[in-house]
């Protein structure tokens, strides 16, 4: 029997640490390899293992038993080990088999604004992988920047067709040398809101306000041979411009709008009823009905959807609860046992 125990204390102990080198793998490996590589069988036949021997030990050691500190360390464990196990791919259909629970592991899903959506897909949001038995409505999504910077100068950017780069201040008056091949650009004015009309057979181009709608600056080049003429450079259309000498031009009127948040005011539809509604933001997901919805990406172009990570909670409780007892068992066996066992006025190092 001594020798039997000696195997499970050694083979427990092995466990433990492969595990450790699986949690080291798996947190330089990325999310995705790591979720392959923790939902293969053989590691799902490895996290088995591990289980029977956290159980044995409890039965072969009777020791744990009286030991508090030990004891709790020990189930918080095997908890957080069973809680994994649960929360898997190998769980979630193990539970649809026995239990008839039927639950997605993870997903993704696009809710567009002002619509109901119910089908949990790939992370390409191409391919339906399951179906909720509840709608999330979209009521609005919004996104939060922080300040811009009040200092920041407009800027033109200049790449000639070889490739050169060269960069101006986009204030009136602003001068630069494109070098002997290409001549000189001087900055004429620049526009918040870029417009142009016919009248008379004659363009006439106005500056609309503050909008920002359409920002632009227009040019004066003057080519190497003496000759000059004007063009004009559009924020919204990067690269776009009809100079003569292949020159192309970027303009810049504002610092990179930095996002500091954002929100998806969502609404939960069953049977025909909205019965929960919650903003969820980075951090903030809306748990409901066995799941937690968190905010993963929106639509960058339009702000017209918000992307939603679907996560299954089963087994999430079971490993808090694993975590808990961990905690307790180790400020027990280094601290709390000390303090009990303590006599009055005795002073311990």
């Amino acid at each position: 029997m001594t020798k039997i125990k000696r195997i499970v204390m050694w083979m427990t102990l092995l466990a433990i640490l492969l595990l450790i080198v699986l949690s080291i793998i798996g947190a330089f490996c990325g999310a995705q390899k790591a979720k392959s590589i923790f939902n293969s069988i053989p590691v799902a036949v490895y996290w088995f293992i591990l289980a029977v021997l956290l159980v044995a030990g409890l039965f072969m050691f009777r020791r744990l038993l009286h030991n508090p500190g030990l004891l709790t360390i020990h189930a918080g464990c095997l908890l957080v080990l069973i809680g994994g196990l649960w929360g898997s791919q190998a769980g979630h259909k193990l539970a649809e088999q026995l239990l008839g629970i039927q639950k997605t592991p993870s997903g993704y899903m696009a809710v567009f604004e002002q619509d109901t959506e119910k089908h949990i897909t790939n992370e390409d949001l191409e391919i339906p992988i399951a179906e909720l038995p509840f709608g999330i409505l979209l009521k609005d999504f919004r996104v939060e920047y922080y300040d811009a910077d009040e200092n920041f100068i407009p800027k033109l950017n200049i790449i000639t067709r070889k490739n050169q780069f060269f960069q101006v201040a986009a204030k009136a008056g602003q001068e630069i040398s494109l070098g002997p091949d290409y001549g000189r650009l001087k900055i004429i004015r620049t526009f918040k809101n870029f417009k142009i009309s016919v009248k008379d057979d004659k363009r006439i181009i106005t500056d609309e306000g503050p909008g920002a709608e359409n920002p632009a600056v227009e040019v004066e080049i003057q080519t190497p041979d003496g000759a000059a003429y004007k063009d004009y450079a559009f924020e919204r259309f990067a690269g776009f411009s009809h100079t003569k000498n292949d020159l192309q031009l970027n303009y810049i009127s504002q610092p990179p709008r930095i996002v500091r948040d954002y929100y998806s005011d969502v609404v939960i539809i069953e049977d025909g009823k909205e019965v929960l509604s919650k903003t969820i933001e980075v951090n903030h997901p809306l748990h409901y009905r066995g799941y937690h919805f968190y905010q993963h990406s929106y639509d960058s172009q339009a702000g017209r959807y918000t992307i939603l990570s679907v996560t299954s909670d089963s087994g999430l409780y079971t490993v808090y609860a694993g975590y808990w007892l961990l905690t307790f068992g180790v400020l027990w066996n280094f601290w709390l046992r000390h303090i009990k066992g303590k006599k009055p006025g005795e002073v311990t190092i």
